[in-house]
């Protein structure tokens, strides 16, 4: 077993790091099977009826960067 010294550091700060060891605890006890990300069907986007009309490039879309 390893010892944090937190002594010196204010009281919020002591609770962040316990409640961080808190959830690398939980998330150590469960199974890695059950840690992987959910996954969310694609769902298809509308398309307009009516087609393509013109070709735009991601600069003319984005143009407001510098």
């Amino acid at each position: 077993m390893q010892i944090i010294d937190v002594s010196d550091l204010p009281e919020p700060y002591v609770r962040a790091v316990k409640a961080v060891v808190e959830s690398f605890r939980r998330q150590l006890a469960i199974p890695s099977e059950k840690r992987k990300p959910p996954t969310t069907p694609r769902a298809e986007l509308p398309r307009w009826r009516l087609g393509v009309i013109g070709d735009l490039t991601r600069e003319e879309i984005y143009d407001d960067r510098v």
